[in-house]
């Protein structure tokens, strides 16, 4: 009953489109995962009202992905809009922020990169951008 009900919390959570879900963050003894989210949005001129910070997975060798709900989709929109910023970084370049997605939007989202990833190779002259779920 409980991972159903787990499970029932994640899909209402991915529905309200108010989480994110950030990459690379290492983890580490000194702060908390609350406290490193902060940091990075504070890197990237963003305020949101963070409401969850939970990080995804078992703990291993590996840095687990953090799962951020933020109070409102508007302030999703512009931490996404924002996270080009990442790159030109010292301290976060190899982070990634990405919309949270269910499983089905995840294996779209593939299709649709491998899809990008070719057109690039057979015509790499023009500019291809993935664009509300097509390759253009």
């Amino acid at each position: 009953l409980i991972p159903l009900l787990q499970s029932i919390k994640r899909d209402s959570v991915v529905e309200d489109r108010t989480s994110l879900i950030v990459s690379g963050l290492q983890e580490t003894i000194d702060c908390t995962d609350q406290d490193s989210i902060k940091s990075l949005f504070t890197h990237l001129d963003e305020a949101p009202v963070v409401s969850k910070v939970e990080r995804l997975g078992n703990s291993g060798d590996e840095v687990r992905p953090v799962r951020v709900v933020l109070s409102t989709k508007e302030a999703v929109r512009n931490v996404l809009g924002k996270t080009a910023r990442l790159k030109e970084s010292d301290v976060y370049q190899t982070v990634t922020i990405t919309p949270d997605r269910t499983v089905d939007e995840i294996a779209e989202n593939r299709a649709l990169v491998a899809k990008l990833r070719e057109k690039r190779e057979l015509e790499p002259e023009k500019v291809w951008r993935i664009r509300r779920g097509s390759v253009i």
